[in-house]
């Protein structure tokens, strides 16, 4: 049915929901179902439309949408009852679903409510909504992403989250790729879909343990969390650019963006805000006094400061950096953002504390 409308708005050029079910609406009489479903296949039609003629407009050459795999969405009619989920199913017939142990234990939150499911051949996901108040944050948290590790925290203490493993899951899946010789496309993709699937579930496990200690701790400390505005970074990495294939693959494979959006809708969650400052000149500048750090051909990540007669390490001066811009804009909305806060730290380094993120647990 969702293809069905596609097709409908693509032969008129409606990608708007209220002109499609206008125009289009009693063409879905064919299909013998509840008119909740109905709703609900034209919403996911327009989505896609609206999603194809925004690539359009930045130039793009996007795929005509079509649904491969056979799913079904309603955000109408259904019941939670207890340990089961009641979907209609017409003639004041309900399909009841038996919910696990551990969805029961979450929906037990009665400041939580059920907007809307999908059911899939494997699973079924509940969409659920939460009234969060916003904390009214203290201080700041840096977040600086790098390829083997994440640093977050401010002048008061600074973790390194060393993620040394994760580059290693990325580059043994492309050798297992490289190693199959098979000249059958058909095979050669469900493989690759497969083992790409694996890959990215490790991914996401893997970062799940760091974003969420980022946001326990900004949450102990009333921190608000801010990130380098990075985007359009995967330019720099394109073929053509002077870099070799191995380089090139290991950048792309670099996943900055699921760990932001992970700390993004867990923050959301407990009311902490996310911000972004601009990354210019966040790894050169002491945090302390303001000058232009120098590098060290012998010093492995470290930058001298002249004015301070000590070494940094590259990381923690980026994350201080980041949390004192924000901080800035802050305090003195008409002052200089792309400096560092000079005068107020004296000589005090923060707590540099180092964790070792393959070996960290997760509870739930």
């Amino acid at each position: 049915m969702v293809n069905h409308c596609i097709q409908l708005g693509l032969e008129k050029n409606v990608t708007t929901l209220r002109k499609f079910s206008s125009l289009f609406y009693h063409k879905l009489d064919c299909y013998q179902i509840q008119s909740y479903y109905k709703l609900n296949a034209i919403s996911q039609a327009c989505g896609r439309l609206a999603q194809v003629k925004r690539s359009v407009k930045e130039g793009k050459t996007p795929r005509l949408p079509y649904i491969q795999k056979p799913y079904l969405v309603s955000c109408y009619g259904f019941k939670i009852n207890g340990m089961l989920l009641s979907i209609p199913a017409g003639n004041r017939r309900y399909i009841n679903i038996i919910l696990n142990h551990h969805t029961q234990q979450i929906l037990q939150d009665s400041s939580l409510r059920v907007k809307s499911f999908v059911i899939t051949p494997s699973s079924i996901s509940l969409c659920i909504q939460k009234e969060v108040e916003q904390i009214k944050c203290d201080n700041t948290t840096g977040i600086d992403r790098n390829l083997r590790n994440v640093t977050a925290g401010n002048h008061e203490k600074v973790i390194i989250y060393d993620m040394k493993d994760l580059p290693k899951i990325v580059h043994r899946s492309r050798k297992i790729i490289s190693t199959f010789k098979r000249n059958d496309h058909r095979i050669r993709q469900k493989i690759y879909s497969k083992l790409g699937s694996r890959r990215a579930r490790r991914v996401k496990q893997f970062l799940n343990r760091i974003s969420k200690e980022i946001v326990r701790k900004a949450n102990e400390s009333r921190s608000m969390i801010v990130f380098e505005d990075i985007k359009g970074i995967r330019k720099l990495y394109r073929k053509g650019n002077y870099q070799g294939r191995k380089y090139r693959a290991m950048m792309n494979g670099w996943p900055f963006y699921e760990l932001q959006r992970q700390v993004q809708y867990k923050s959301a969650w407990v009311g902490i805000p996310v911000r972004f400052v601009s990354p210019v000149r966040t790894s050169i500048l002491c945090p302390i006094c303001g000058s232009r750090t120098q590098e060290d051909r012998y010093q492995h990540r470290k930058l001298w400061c002249g004015s301070c007669k000590r070494y940094m390490d590259r990381d923690v001066i980026a994350a201080m950096n980041i949390s004192y811009k924000w901080l800035q804009r802050f305090c003195n909305p008409s002052g200089l953002t792309g400096e560092a806060m000079k005068g107020n730290l004296g000589n005090a380094m923060p707590v540099i504390l180092r964790v070792d993120a393959s070996k960290m647990q997760t509870h739930r």
